[in-house]
């Protein structure tokens, strides 16, 4: 019996329970750790080792965490599990390339235009949003980010879900100022699809890596006019364009909190003055939550996503550097 409900946490990915694990559990929760989308191995023995006994660690972190009950959310095992507190902080800083705000003209969203917003919004049940993708160790989540809110605008422009190429940004959209696996803007990420269209990634696949362009060898498959940013720190303005107009980009401050994830309402304390990572906000439960995807597979979060605590509030900064494209029909 006790296996049995040992075994349920363990699928669950929940690390919670009131005793220390045994070595025969550690063992358990690592074998699963293995299964997760975007776990790569290990090149050597002793390797394996020293990540084995991080994970132990972390292991130890979580379920005191989740003892405790303070907050809204629980820690486990995720595709992160592996390493340090600052090897994370460390990843991170090289994921996100966050650079200062764009200057200059722009269309800034009226919401005092824009329909009411419904009380809940979900744009994935909608059919507006592709399936979990995984950045691996490359920090193109800027172009994760940029994808989805292209993604979200041509489908509800055109009624057609297509998945677009994140490698064509990483490759191709240094002109505007992004710097591939070194970091971006979604707002620059828009400027090149203004410009240059994008392909469907089946015709430009993910590699994770910094490559020469090859935009010649596919063809553009959308056409982005123009994009449209939120008023900075304005979650009422966000929350009714989430609503009325899809699939947002926005980008967050994601903390060591984030690293092991694995469910509930995020509600700890972020710096929302430091933006290191590209999102998508996919929908809201009004007074409740804001529904984010990420771009850390499927074994990380709720299969990929999280909830923020909100709606008012602007958690980890969500609603500083948020904006969506408009998509031509075709």
């Amino acid at each position: 019996m006790l296996w049995t409900a040992f075994a349920a946490v363990v699928f669950g990915r929940v690390v919670n329970q009131p005793e220390p694990f045994t070595e025969d559990e550690y063992w358990t929760l690592w074998k699963h750790f293995q299964t997760l989308d975007g776990h790569v191995g290990y090149m050597t023995g002793t390797e394996h080792d020293s990540r084995f006994d991080t994970f132990k660690k972390n292991m130890d972190f979580a379920r005191e965490f989740n003892q405790k009950g303070e907050y809204s959310f629980t820690m486990g095992v995720t595709i992160h599990a592996d390493k340090t507190r600052e090897e994370f902080e460390d990843w991170l800083k090289l994921t996100s390339g966050t650079k200062p705000a764009k200057n200059g003209p722009r269309s800034l969203f009226d919401k005092t235009q824009a329909a009411t917003p419904p009380t809940s919004m979900d744009w994935v049940s909608r059919g507006a949003v592709t399936p979990i993708k995984n950045q691996g160790q490359c920090g193109s989540c800027w172009a994760f980010s940029t994808t989805g809110g292209v993604e979200g605008a041509n489908f509800l422009t055109n009624n057609k879900l297509s998945s677009f190429s994140e490698q064509e940004l990483v490759d191709c959209a240094g002109a505007e100022g992004n710097q591939g696996c070194n970091g971006g803007l979604m707002d620059d990420g828009f400027d090149y699809v203004e410009q240059d269209g994008l392909c469907f990634e089946s015709a430009y696949p993910y590699e994770g890596t910094d490559g020469t362009c090859r935009k010649s060898s596919c063809t553009s498959q959308v056409s982005v006019t123009s994009y449209t940013d939120i008023p900075q720190g304005d979650t009422s303005a966000l929350k009714t364009a989430s609503g009325t107009k899809g699939p947002i980009s926005i980008a967050v401050d994601a903390n060591f909190w984030w690293q092991m994830y694995t469910g509930g309402i995020f509600d700890k304390t972020c710096n929302t003055s430091k933006l290191d990572h590209g999102v998508l906000l996919v929908g809201y439960e009004d007074g409740q939550y804001w529904k984010v995807k990420n771009s850390w597979g499927t074994g990380w979060g709720e299969s990929g996503y999280i909830r923020l605590k909100g709606t008012s509030e602007n958690t980890c900064g969500l609603a500083n550097s948020a904006s969506y494209p408009t998509v031509t029909a075709h």
